[in-house]
């Protein structure tokens, strides 16, 4: 299963649009905040596929959740935007909301810079942003799960 996985849109839906566009297949989608328009987006241009989102730290409406765990061909995944669980000052938060809802990965946005990394048995991923990323490129992330095990990649490209 291959999973696109996005975050920090800001209301320029292009760089998601671009990303899906040069993907060659995947299976769901993932939105992990800011902002809840271009989730709108997402289930309006493709509705056909799972997409599953959370709340940032600039959504106001939209009745998603500001966290949420969810199981894809069997790996748990735990999602945030991440300013509720204390991106900025590190990675205790997340790996705290992971454990406790049995997923075996914390996947945020929030700061804009990609991350891909193992923390105590935790897969922590941020796609990085796809309209306004901190330095360099544009990103978004893809997840490949198969037989119960999550691996990742970031993406950037240039716009």
């Amino acid at each position: 299963m291959r999973v696109l996985v996005f975050s920090d849109s800001h209301g320029d839906v292009s760089g998601m649009e671009k990303a899906i566009a040069a993907v060659n297949g995947f299976d769901a989608i993932i939105h992990l905040g800011d902002i809840e328009r271009d989730v709108r987006w997402l289930e309006k241009n493709y509705g056909q596929y799972p997409l599953y989102a959370v709340l940032g730290n600039n959504d106001f409406y939209g009745g998603r959740p500001a966290e949420a765990e969810i199981e894809l061909d069997g790996v748990r995944l735990f999602l945030c935007h991440g300013h509720t669980r204390g991106v900025r000052r590190g990675h205790e938060g997340l790996i705290s909301g992971a454990k406790a809802r049995g997923c075996s990965a914390a996947l945020y946005g929030h700061t804009h810079v990609p991350e891909d990394t193992v923390e105590d048995g935790i897969l922590i991923f941020n796609p990085g942003s796809c309209s306004r990323p901190m330095s360099g490129q544009p990103t978004f992330g893809i997840l490949e799960i198969e037989g119960g095990k999550c691996g990742s990649v970031v993406v950037d490209w240039i716009i």
